[in-house]
Parts: structure tokens; sequence; C-alpha cells
């Protein structure tokens, strides 16, 4: 059978709405809907684990397998190297005889290019680098390029100068690359790609640290600042001659070109395009025909330079525009096709990429929440970073910032309220300030978020959880076993008219709030009905059934006002004599206490509570009219017949109806529970001479 109904589910013309709709006719109650839905859990739980299997298996077998790809492109470069070597050998043997003299060649060849040893020593150098450091095959994509210098160098952390890992350090003519070890490596591969800085944005420093003698330079790469330490006091002073030296000539190399006008490659080995034009000397070659010459702008070389004065200077906005101009001018002029892959561009695009992603980062830092950092601002000081993170493309991390963001801020204002006074007054100024640092959060986000569905996804999320966190802490602090359910009634009351107030953004979690304060209010809604139902029983025990006698008319017309207040009205007729009601205390007691238990829990009803609520109102009415009914049915209080008959008319035609209007008003239907208790003890109002129960037998013996 599971696998019959697997089989129906993986089938791609499966229609799961048929199939629920199916399913509901098809099952009787809700315990075969349940058996159903852990049939389709189950299968879904065993999908799951089988799909994580597989991509276990499959995470493993591409682990290895990009690790023999790793080997074998090693591998491929020594060949390489050694068939190079093997090519230079066979050729100097074949121009050279025993003697020393030039072998004359019989047969005539094709003149071989001449190879020059210094480019040549420069490229076996780059290549010994690709043997070593995995991931660093972009090296020799830029040509011209050469080693200066190599070296391990021990990585030390800026703030507390412990050592942290050793780097394999690579002084190139334009940049600096860095390398880290691989623990568990195979083959000649020893080390992995870090990354590369240019020189042109590298500064490289002189410092002295204790503990570590003349041995450390700290190299400043914006936004980095990484401090490294040299085996010795002599590998320093290289390190730090041979970068100024790189440096020196860059600047140099740069300067040449400026004054020359040329936008060939930077590299000085390779020759304008001017150059190799002319050098060709085609006599039947019209110049006109060739294509036209690529002239850059100066401001279009001075981007990357400009970038970081902008972005050290926090001029973000100033930073976007340069970044845009030049992204615009790049897509429309692509070198008429010609130089599309022109060094020049193809560097001035990766510099233009670093310092895209240094910009982020700037950005992404502005909105991180640390200890020292001040949220005096608010969310207006994160309105900048937020809409420029949103240009470049960055919505999503801009907004787990945001919110990030909002949760500090949130903590911080709730971490003011203390917990001084009255429960209520607390709860109130809990929640809100809660509710309207929300409000103006979600305004001010969808301000920085306009039209972004997941982004706002997000939000609904963020808010629940904040929600979450507030109704766990009200719980602990309002939802004590001393506290009383008209507080519980107030304080929930409260948080539920300051959370009303996002629906006007389009947020509501309401259903969210009840749901988390649903089973603490349903127990606290049982364990005052126990206390009450305990209380009727205590006052019942001590009823003498007498009269009230409010000594004068003064406390006659006291009382009378209260009754009025809580809306009996009609108390006036039970009045009698001066100062007397043809009510005794307990009942009037119990009125007042039904009332107010009444008025509370229909300010904490909703449809989840409904069920307790009926049941905490009924058992309480119940406990009063059984008491009720067995003084009723006490031979010792038969004289007291009337009067008793008389508390029994007002509970149910002046009390319960009282309740049941309200209930009704509120709810908007009937108490089913509260018309089966009046059912139940109507006998009680009918004529005296009906009501005396007659005695019945099990047995028909004495009849």
């Amino acid at each position: 059978m599971a696998d019959t109904f697997s089989a129906d589910i993986s089938r791609s013309e499966f229609n799961p709405e048929k199939y629920v709709n199916e399913l509901t006719k098809r099952c009787v109650g809700g315990q075969e809907l349940q058996q159903q839905r852990q049939k389709i859990q189950n299968l879904a739980d065993e999908t799951n684990i089988s799909l994580k299997k597989n991509v276990y298996q499959n995470y493993m077998q591409f682990i290895e397998t990009a690790k023999e790809i790793c080997h074998l492109e090693s591998e491929m470069y020594q060949l390489s190297h050694l068939l190079s070597e093997q090519r230079s050998l066979l050729s100097s043997l074949s121009s050279s005889s025993v003697l020393g003299d030039t072998v004359p060649s019989t047969v005539e060849e094709t003149p071989a290019p001449k190879v020059d040893d210094e480019q040549e020593e420069k490229r076996r150098k780059l290549a010994a680098i690709l043997e070593k450091v995995e991931g660093s095959m972009h090296i020799l994509e830029v040509p011209g390029r050469s080693l200066l210098l190599e070296g391990t160098l021990t990585e030390l952390d800026p703030v507390e100068n412990k050592p942290m890992h050793q780097v394999q350090a690579y002084l190139l003519n334009d940049g600096l690359m860095l390398a880290t070890w691989i623990p568990n490596s195979r083959g000649p591969v020893r080390y992995k790609f870090e990354t590369t800085y240019e020189l042109g944005s590298l500064a490289v420093v002189n410092v002295r640290y204790s503990g570590f003698g003349d041995t450390v330079f700290k190299l400043l790469a914006f936004p980095d600042t990484r401090v490294f330490r040299c085996s010795s006091d002599k590998m320093k002073k290289e390190w730090l001659e041979k970068c100024d030296q790189a440096k020196k000539a860059r600047l140099a190399q740069e300067q040449q070109k400026r004054e020359t006008g040329s936008v060939s490659d930077r590299s000085p080995l390779r020759p304008t395009r001017s150059e190799s034009i002319d050098s060709t000397n085609n006599p039947f070659e019209d110049p006109s025909d060739s294509p036209p010459e690529l002239e850059l702008p100066e401001w279009l070389l001075e981007v990357p330079e400009d970038l970081d004065v902008c972005i050290a200077q926090r001029h973000f906005e100033e930073a976007y525009n340069l970044l845009e101009r030049a992204r615009d001018f790049l897509e429309k002029n692509p070198g008429n096709n010609t130089n599309a892959s022109d060094p020049v561009i193809t560097d001035i695009k990766r510099k233009v990429d670093v310092r895209v992603k240094a910009l982020i980062e700037v950005l992404m830092k502005e909105l991180e929440v640390s200890p020292d950092k001040s949220l005096q601002g608010g969310l207006r000081a994160a309105r900048r970073a937020v809409r420029l993170l949103n240009q470049l493309q960055r919505s999503t991390q801009a907004c787990d910032l945001f919110l990030k963001l909002c949760t500090s801020i949130l903590k911080i204002q709730l971490k003011r309220v203390k917990r001084e006074g009255a429960t209520v007054l607390y709860v109130r100024q809990l929640g809100g300030i809660f509710f309207s640092n929300l409000t103006d959060m979600a305004r001010e986000f969808l301000r920085a978020f306009p039209n972004s569905p997941s982004c706002a996804s997000a939000f609904v999320v963020w808010a629940g959880a904040e929600m979450t966190h507030l109704t766990s802490h009200l719980i602990k602090q309002v939802f004590m076993p001393q506290s009383s359910i008209t507080t519980l009634a107030e304080c929930v009351t409260c948080i539920r008219s300051q959370c009303d107030q996002l629906c006007e953004l389009g947020v509501d979690l309401r259903y969210q709030l009840d749901g988390h304060l649903r089973t603490p209010l349903i127990r606290a809604l049982r364990d005052s009905r126990e206390k009450l139902v305990d209380a009727v029983k205590l006052r019942g025990a001590e009823d003498k059934w007498h009269p009230l006698n409010l000594q004068n008319k003064a406390g006659l017309t006291k009382f009378l006002q209260e009754m009025s207040d809580i809306g009996i009205a009609s108390i006036h007729t039970y009045v009698t004599g001066d100062c007397w009601i043809s009510l005794t205390g307990n009942t009037i007691a119990f009125s007042k206490l039904y009332l107010t238990l009444a008025e509370d829990c229909l300010r904490l009803a909703t449809p989840e509570l409904q069920y307790t609520v009926d049941e905490v109102l009924g058992d309480v009415l119940q406990a009063q009219l059984r008491h009720v009914e067995v003084s009723f049915k006490n031979d010792r209080l038969k004289s007291e017949g009337k009067f008793i008959q008389k508390n029994a008319i007002f509970l149910l035609d002046t009390l319960l109806t009282l309740v049941e209007h309200c209930y009704e008003e509120k709810v908007g239907h009937v108490c089913v529970r509260l018309n089966k208790l009046r059912d139940e003890y109507s006998w009680l109002t009918k004529d005296m001479a009906n009501m005396r129960p007659v005695t019945k037998y099990s047995t028909t013996e004495y009849l």
C-alpha cells in the first residue's frame, strides 16, 4: 500500500487539489483525515531522508572529483613545463656539435621563433607558482607580469598581537598575492589562493611590535589592515625594499604612458598598438581600413583611485555615481568590438569590481550592530546605506542588516521600561513602546524596500519573532497565580488594542498574539473557575437565608445606585420596608461577583477561547443554583421556601438574563451552556405547590 501510495503521488499527472477533494469525500471524521495526513507526512519524511543521503553522497563524490582535478591540473602544468624544457634542450642540441661549432643544416627548415630568455624565465617562475598554489591560474592572464619576491610570513592579530596563521606571499610587479596553507594536501599543491592586492591601493608600513623585535610590518589595503611577521630582520628589509621598488616602477610606468598618450597595456614588455601596426610596413594596406583606436578618457583611467578617495572620505553617493558613469561608458563603448579584450579595459573593469566590493562592505558595516556603536540616530541614520545597497543590487543583505538593527533598537527601548507599580500600568507602557516602535519600523521598512515581496516576507517573519519574544516576557510577568482574572483581562485588552494599530500598515499580528496567549489564558480561566466555585460553596455553607438589612435609607440609596451601575436597575422591586431587601446577602454578593466575571470573560473571549469561557460561566452559576436547590429541598428550611424561591427567580430571570444579553451582544450568538442551565433549574421559579419533589423509591415493596 505504501509503495502504491508513493507511486500515485510521484506521477507527473498527479493533481494535489483533486487528490485532496477526493480524500475529504472518502474519509469519514477527523480521525481518518489525521491518519491520511500522518501517512503523507511519513512519506515526506522518508523522501527528505533519501534526498539528504543522495546529496551527501553526491557531495562527497564532488569533493573527491575536485581534488583529483586539482591534482591532474598540477600534473599537467608540470608536464607542460617539462615539455618546454625538453623542446629548448633539443633545439640547442640540434644547433651545436661536439666540437662546439654550428652544424650546417642540409634540409631547409622553417626558422624557429626566437624566445627571449628573460621572458621565459619569468613565465617559468609564474608556472612554478601555479604548481604550488590552488586557484591561481589567473596570474598568467596579465601579459608582462613577473615575480619579484616570495616567502613565508606569519600573520598577527592587529588588536591582540597574537600569531594567527602562516601565509605564503608572492610580490609581483603589479600586486601582492597571498595564499594560505592547506593542512591535508596531496601532490605538489601546498597552498590555496586567498586574495590579491594591487600596488596602486597598497601601502607597506614599517612598524615595531613589542615581543617580536624589528621583524613586523603592516599592510594597508583599504578597507583591510593586516600585520605580518618575517623570519628575520633581513627578510623584513628585503620585503620593504622590494615593495618600494615595485611601486616606484609602477608609478614611473603609468606616468610614461600618460605622457605618451598611449592606451596600450601597462606592462612595459608589450608594444603599443600603433607601434605594432607601423612595424608591419605593409605598403598595400590602407591605414583607413584598420579599426579605429579607442581613446580612453583621463577620468576613466583614474576611476579606481577616485573611488578609493570617495570611499575613504565616506562620500558614498559620489562613489556610486562615479561607478555608474564608468559602467555606462564601458557598456556603450566596448572598443568597436576590437578592444573588448584589451588588457587596459580588462584591468579597469577588474579594479572597478574590487572597488564595488569594497563599497558594499563599507555600507554593510554602516548597518552592522556592535557594542561600541551608538544607535542614537535610529533607523533614519540607516536610510543612506540601505538606499545605496538597494541600488547596488544587495537588497537581501540590506534587509537582513536592517532587521537586525531594528531588533537592537527595540531591545534598548524595552530595557528602559522598569517593572514598578501596578501590573496593568507596566503592561500598558511596555506594549505602547513595543508597538509604537514596531509601527515606526514598519513605515521605515516600507519606505526603504518598496515593491519588494521577498523583503516584505522577511519583515513579517521578523515581526512575528519579535511578537513571540514580547508575549513570552508578558507571560512570565503577568500570568502569575496571584494575578486576578480582572487584571489579566485589562492587560490582554490593552495589548490587543495596541496591536491593532499595525493593521493600518497591512501587518496584522493579532492572530499570532492570541495564539501565544491562548494556553496561559485557558489555564488562568480554569484556575479562576476553581477558586470561584470554592468561594460559592463556602458562602453557601454560611448562608442563613435572611433578608438583607441596609440599616438606614442612606445605605439603601447607595446600594440601589451600586446595583444600577452594574446593570441591575430593577433591584428596587425587591425593596421592602425602609431599608430591607428581600434577597440574601449571599445572592447579592454572588450577583456582583458573577457580573464582574462575565465582563472579564467576555473581554478575553475569542473564537478559540469560547468553549473555555462558556465552561467557566456555566460552572460558576451552576454552583450557586445548586446551593439554592439544596436549600430548597432541605426540610429544615421549609418555612423559608418562598424566600428561597424569590432568590432563585432573581438569579434566573434577572441576573442570568442580563448575562445572556451581554454575551449575545459581545459574541454574536446565544450561550448554549447558560440556556441549558435555565432549562435545568426553571422548576425553581414555578408555583410553590408544584415545586415540592415527590420522594421516589427504588422498589415497590412498600407500596
